[in-house]
This record gives structure tokens, sequence and C-alpha cells, in this order.
């Protein structure tokens, strides 16, 4: 087994392991737990640390949340091969005791595995090690898959292609009132985030406090307002003002022009199942571009770029594809 396992890695290890056997709970609850995790191992997590272990361990496919329900379930395990992976394949979800007495045991005996540990920027929650799998005939997943207790899926992250939703308006809603018009706020594509405002007359993406103190986001089309979830609804904005954030570049070496780099400017994140879709292409959640202005996704192929970005109403702008050097270095 390669790979060393720090202190970091085992708070997302442990955290997985609870949330496996617990198989699910109110994502409220869980937002407590990540906390009183952190306390108990010793570490300092900046405001919305939490927020973002649950949305990062979502797009790995350890668990599934539902905001408005405020629920989570554990996801079902899942072996599968990353595109253009060159015989990787990634096991994520749920992690139980059994799972993981299997992992090791194949690992120790005949499988080929790699541990990746994560590693967390300051205040980060650590997330779980990401586990791949080498293999050298696809044949063997299947059986590898039944063995370990997970179900094989060929390509998750493509199979997801098929299914993004395209970015429309939800259904039909009720305009902010009552206590909600005093903290009324408005998306500004060219702050690229939302501010305060007097009245709601014009179109465009809005949130406010519900009367249960919960937070309401809304678009207006044509005076009338619709159900939309936060990033469907920035997307909506972008396309509405011809926002493009959405970059994609090719990778240089021989053979891999057809897979490459996603870039996300940080102000639009994607939407839960598009996030999954890109971050199952390589088994890692994003890279944090320098100066935190984008977010990055490795190993996506072009066609699931571009449908990523249809389906948020984006044209995908396509980079050159960098130069390879003498010696094999990309400039």
């Amino acid at each position: 087994m390669k790979g060393t396992t720090n202190g970091a890695a085992a708070f997302g290890g442990t955290l997985l392991r609870w949330l496996s056997e617990s198989r699910s709970g109110k994502a409220s609850a869980l937002r407590d737990g990540i906390r009183g995790h952190a306390t108990a191992w010793g570490l300092e997590l900046s405001q919305y640390a939490d927020w973002n272990w649950m949305r990062k361990a979502t797009a790995l496919g350890f668990i599934d949340v539902d905001l408005r329900a405020d629920r989570w379930s554990a996801a079902p395990p899942v072996l599968t091969r990353l595109p253009h992976g060159d015989g990787l394949a990634l096991l994520t979800g749920a992690r139980t005791a059994r799972i993981s007495a299997r992992v090791e045991a194949a690992a120790t005996e005949w499988m080929e595995l790699i541990t990746v540990p994560h590693r967390p920027e300051p205040g980060e929650a650590p997330l779980p090690d990401t586990l791949l799998l080498q293999y050298e005939d696809p044949r063997t997943l299947p059986d590898t898959a039944e063995f370990l207790g997970a179900r094989y899926v060929p390509c998750a992250a493509l199979g997801l292609m098929e299914m993004l939703p395209r970015a429309v308006p939800g259904p039909e809603s009720a305009p902010p009132g009552g206590s909600g018009a005093a903290t009324l706020e408005k998306y500004d594509p060219r702050l690229q985030r939302f501010v305060p405002v007097a009245r709601d007359d014009e179109d465009g993406l809005y949130r406010w406090r519900g009367a249960d103190y919960a937070r309401l986001t809304r678009v207006r089309r044509n005076g009338v307002f619709h159900t939309v979830d936060r990033e469907t609804g920035v997307y909506l904005e972008l396309a509405r003002h011809r926002t493009g954030v959405m970059r994609w570049r090719p990778e240089a070496g021989a053979g891999r022009a057809g897979i490459g780099r996603l870039f996300v400017d940080r102000y639009a994140p994607l939407p839960a199942l598009h996030e999954r879709a890109a971050v199952l292409c390589s088994g890692f959640p994003p890279v944090v571009g320098k100066h935190a202005q984008t977010r990055a996704y490795d190993n996506v192929p072009r066609a699931l770029a571009e449908a990523l970005a249809a389906s948020l109403l984006q044209n995908l702008e396509t980079m050159a594809r960098p130069v390879t050097a003498v010696g094999g270095r990309t400039e």
C-alpha cells in the first residue's frame, strides 16, 4: 500500500467511518458534528469549514446532502474507472469498518492500492484519503468491486454527463414580504456577490431571510419569482449578462489532447451534480488557483467540460495547449 496517513487524514477517515456506520441524519447535526470532531482532534476550523467539508465530501461521492430537507445520507460504495485514467479506478462512497477491512486485506495480498492523503489548507477540515486502485484489465474490476462490497460503475464521471440538468428557473414562488423585505439582497454580477437592496422591482437573483430565518434564494423573471438553488441562480444571472466563467485547457502529453483541466471562476461554484461529475474525473477536490480566483478540476475530458458548460448556459472557452519543452518540461 503506497502513501502515508497523518493526523489530518485520520480525521477525515474517522469522520467518514462514523457517517458510513450511521447511514443518515440531519445536515444541521452533521455541521455540529464536524466542528465537534475537529475540537476533539485539536483542530481550529475557519468560519465556513463545516459547509465546505460537506460540499467537498458530496462532490467526492462520500455522502449525499439535501439542505432543503436538512438531511444527509452515506452514498453507496462504488468502484469506478477514471476517464482516460491510465489504469486507475476510484473507490468512493461509504467506508464502513467491513469495507475498510476488505480493502486492507486485498491491498496486503493482491490489490495495488494507492492511498493519497488530503492536504488541507489552514482552517480547513481534512477530507478522507483518496483510494485509487491500479488495474491492467478492466474486466477484473466487477469482481474486485464485489469482493470489496462495492458496486462497479464503468465511469461515473461520464455517466453523470448524461444526467446534467439544464439551468432553468424553478416553480413559481411568492415574492419577499414581511420580515424578508428587511433582509433583501440582490446578486450583482459585476461585484460577484449579493448586496442589500430596498426593492425587488427588477429582474435578477434575490435572497432574503424567511420566517424561520432560513435563507431563501429566488430568481425574478418578467416580474415573476421562481425557486432556484444559489448556484443555478448565479449561472442564470451570468447567462443573462453574457458573462463567461468556465475555461478548459488540454493537457500537453502525447495522446492527451482530449483530456485537460477545467477552470471555473471561484465566485460561480458549480451546482452539486455538476461538481461531482468534474471531481470524479480525478478523485480529488478542485485545486484553488493563485490568489483564490479559480477552482481547477483535473483529468476532465473535453466532451464533459462542454456538457457542463452547455447545461449551465455557458460558452466554454478553450485555452491554448501548454507547450512541452525539451526534457518534457511543460511551459
